[in-house]
Formats: C-alpha cells, sequence, structure tokens
C-alpha cells in the first residue's frame, strides 16, 4: 500500500524512508501524515529541530518526543506503537557514543515492520549514511523550485535509491 504524502514520491506503508530534502517538502510531508483521520503520528527530534517549531499541529492522534542521546532515541523506537513515525535527524545524539549509530539504525528497520518510519535530514552527513545503509529507500531533493504536489518542479533535481538486502545500495530512479 502507498501512503501519499503529498511529496513527488510515494511512500509504502511498512517502510524505513530517508528523506533528505529542504525543509518545506518535509513539513508538508508531516503535515499531510497529520492530516485529519489520516495516521497515528509520533514526531522525533534531537537536541536541535529545525522544524518543531514551525510544525503547529495539534491532534490527539500526532505524539512528540524528544531524544538528547542516541540511548533515549532507542527507547523512544522501542516504545514507539504509531503508524507513522517522523524522525528529524540529528547527528549531535550519536557525539559521544558513535557505536550506536548501527544499533539505531536496526531499531529503525524494526521498528518499519510494524510502522512507517520516515527520517528526515536537510543534508546527508556521515552518520546519516551509516544509518541509510539499512533503509528501505532514500529519497534526495536537492532543491525545489516550487512547494507544489507532483509534477510541478520544473527545477527539481532528485534521486531515490533502493537498498538492496547486501550493504550496497543501488539507484532505483532518477527524476
Amino acid at each position: 500500500m502507498e501512503i501519499d504524502l503529498n511529496l513527488p514520491v510515494d511512500i509504502q506503508a511498512g517502510t524505513f524512508n530517508v528523506l533528505v530534502s529542504p525543509e518545506e517538502l518535509a513539513l508538508r510531508a508531516l503535515r499531510e501524515a497529520v492530516g485529519p483521520g489520516r495516521f497515528l503520528v509520533l514526531y522525533v527530534c534531537g537536541n536541535y529541530s529545525r522544524l518543531l517549531s514551525r510544525v503547529n499541529l495539534r491532534s490527539a492522534e500526532f505524539g512528540i518526543r524528544r531524544a538528547f542521546t542516541s540511548s533515549q532515541l532507542l527507547s523512544i523506537l522501542d516504545d514507539a506503537h504509531q503508524t507513522f513515525v517522523f524522525i528529524e535527524h540529528d547527528p549531535s545524539l550519536f557525539a559521544e557514543s558513535e557505536e550506536t549509530i548501527e544499533h539505531v539504525s536496526t531499531a529503525l528497520r524494526e521498528l518499519a515492520r510494524e510502522s512507517t518510519v520516515l527520517l528526515y535530514s536537510p543534508a546527508f552527513d556521515a552518520t546519516l549514511q551509516t544509518i541509510s545503509r539499512k533503509a528501505d529507500r532514500v529519497f534526495y531533493f536537492e532543491h525545489m523550485a516550487e512547494a507544489g504536489g507532483r509534477g510541478r518542479h520544473p527545477r527539481r533535481r532528485s534521486m531515490a535509491y533502493n537498498a538492496p538486502s547486501s550493504e550496497e545500495q543501488s539507484t532505483l530512479e532518477v527524476f
């Protein structure tokens, strides 16, 4: 089943997805997920959030959790029961304990068995690259010419990757 989040790509239910894009695209996806009668959504951020002050969503179906360490993030992921989990990537969570990066990526993959997981970041970093190796799909949008929906991105350059069962990723589509 595809989940329409008003993105230029479709997200499959029960998958672990990484979205690297401008903030406006991530905010649009989050607002669409929380729409009336859509999903039970958990928003997770770290020490610093680019999006939280701009979310402005009030709904009984929208929960917010904040992790200050990678261990807290693992605990939040372990307790998550929502149908859609949106995580704002924060590399500072792994500053003191880089060995937990692999544990977090495995926890995200396992959570995707029961929920749809979308890990968002405005840019790639070494931590995100490591985590994204276990993702089902990685979407990269360099910039957005418009804030509209599908088919209205004349200057957009994006790539979607499909993660095969091995540790390497191969290109799935190029828009």
